[in-house]
């Protein structure tokens, strides 16, 4: 399973299936799957809106379902935003988005946001048994805009940009916690 970026168009990039077989503008985050053999594409498409879009990290569950998280510029006007956790784009640059592509590659079971008002970007993803996506990443929105709950730490630290640790609920709709790692520094999560 592989994620990343391309401005390559349907006539070249070798989309097969989906979960989208047009590019949007800019550059769209991909996702493909590979069969065991290394010799063809199960699955490869695009995730992405009218702007820059970047897939950064890929996990995938025990039913082969693939977890895409990255960055975003494009907003939900072309951004193919679906259940969530987040439907709109919240400011800055970018957003951090994270995307469920079912087992066959053919659809999003949810893509969505996860910001405040400055910027944001996810660098890593993991999933656990249940289905739950762990999303890390850095932020530069204080907890007035972005969606803290829970924890672990609900009050932005300083510096330009803050680590968070998110939880996204098994339907992709809401987070079961979101909060800060940081200091008064710069402060990165990453895979």
């Amino acid at each position: 399973y592989v994620t990343g970026y391309t401005s390559s168009a349907a006539t070249t990039f070798p989309v097969t299936v989906g979960p989208d077989l047009t590019q949007n503008g800019g550059y769209d985050a991909f996702v493909a799957k590979v069969n065991a053999a290394g010799t063809a594409l199960i699955y490869a498409g695009y995730i992405g809106g009218s702007n820059h879009d970047s897939g950064i990290s890929i996990a995938v569950d025990g039913a082969g379902n693939a977890y895409v998280t990255g960055s975003a510029t494009s907003t939900e006007t072309t951004f193919p935003v679906t259940v969530g956790p987040d439907l709109s784009h919240n400011g800055g640059i970018t957003d951090a988005f994270v995307a469920k592509v079912n087992a066959a590659g053919t659809a999003l079971l949810y893509a969505g946001y996860i910001g405040g008002s400055n910027s944001e970007a996810s660098s890593g993803i993991a999933v656990d048994a249940a289905g739950h996506a762990y999303i890390t990443g850095d932020t530069g929105s204080t907890e007035a805009t972005f969606p803290v709950t829970v924890g672990p730490d609900l009050t932005y630290n300083g510096g330009y940009r803050d680590a968070f640790m998110a939880k996204v609920s098994l339907t992709g709709a809401s987070l079961i916690y979101a909060g800060y790692i940081g200091g008064n520094g710069n402060d990165y999560g990453v895979d």
